[in-house]
């Protein structure tokens, strides 16, 4: 007969393994980046988030607000049955007192996470009106020094939305595999941001877009990869850090989401949302429903 002691401390023995060691992984939530929304919203707030709800999908991220207070999007969110996971809602440039203003907007949804969703471009501005590519110029002009003072802000960041009862995340573009000196910028993100106050929101689209295989990241992340975001593109690719492929409807494109769909699970992501950035307004809808059936089969 085991004696009380001997199971008590076997109890506490079980108590201090890690989730995966006494629990089969559990695949991550899928939801929607509202990004793929946005026409749709900023024309019809409400009826745009019931249509989404009427595809099955019940978890959903923020990108703007379209001029409402937290009371008014919470309101819609429940008369829809949805939740707000988080939004991508600050950036390493703004001052603290908007940072602040936006932590509040999104405690008082009701949300879980706050995202950023780009690094420190210091050249953008500049170069606005003086430049073809914007965009492209100022990923050009960034240095290995943007990235590790965007990781030392990020940390600031995260320890207010920490107070705030919150998880602050950041979330990855081509951009953040520009290599310098031989080493990925991210993987200097990845070591220079506190696991304490900063997780990770990898793009796996972005990833493999920027011809890096994002499977090495999540297993390297663990669970700091809490979010992630889900875009399929047409094949063949030409990697690039400044741009993307041509979207493909999620399950009709390159990538293999069973593979993506397992490494997540095992990596504890979760929440993966969907995010077919260049869908036409009038076939998103069904773009997020097929998106959603598809990924609940694997």
């Amino acid at each position: 007969m085991i004696e009380r002691r001997q199971f008590l401390a076997a109890a506490a023995a079980i108590a201090m393994l890690p989730k995966s060691a006494i629990a089969a992984p559990t695949k991550p939530v899928i939801g929607v980046q509202l990004y793929m929304a946005r026409d749709l919203l900023a024309k019809d707030f409400e009826g745009t988030l019931a249509a989404i709800a009427a595809t099955g999908l019940h978890h959903v991220e923020f990108a703007g607000f379209y001029d409402r207070d937290a009371a008014t999007i919470r309101k819609a969110l429940a008369d829809n049955g949805l939740i707000a996971i988080g939004a991508h809602a600050v950036r390493a440039d703004m001052d603290d007192a908007e940072i602040a203003r936006l932590i509040e907007q999104c405690a008082g949804i009701g949300m879980g996470y706050v995202v950023a969703p780009v690094p420190l471009v210091p050249a953008y501005r500049a170069l606005v009106g003086k430049s073809d590519n914007v965009f492209r110029d100022a990923i050009a002009a960034l240095t290995r020094d943007d990235f590790l003072r965007t990781a030392d802000r990020f940390n600031h960041i995260g320890g207010r939305v920490k107070a705030a009862g919150m998880r602050f995340a950041y979330h990855t573009h081509g951009l953040d595999f520009l290599r310098f000196d031989g080493r990925y910028a991210f993987d200097d993100m990845i070591d220079r941001c506190d696991p304490g106050l900063v997780d990770f929101e990898l793009d796996i689209g972005n990833t493999i877009a920027a011809g890096v295989d994002p499977l090495p990241y999540l297993e390297r992340l663990g669970g700091r990869a809490a979010l992630a975001h889900l875009k399929d593109w047409r094949g063949p690719i030409e990697p690039a850090v400044d741009r993307i492929p041509p979207t493909a409807p999620i399950g009709e494109g390159i990538v293999d989401f069973k593979a993506m769909v397992r490494a997540m699970t095992a990596a504890d992501v979760r929440y993966a949302f969907i995010e077919e950035e260049e869908t036409p307004a009038d076939r998103v809808i069904a773009a997020i429903g097929s998106a959603y059936r598809h990924l609940g089969r694997l």
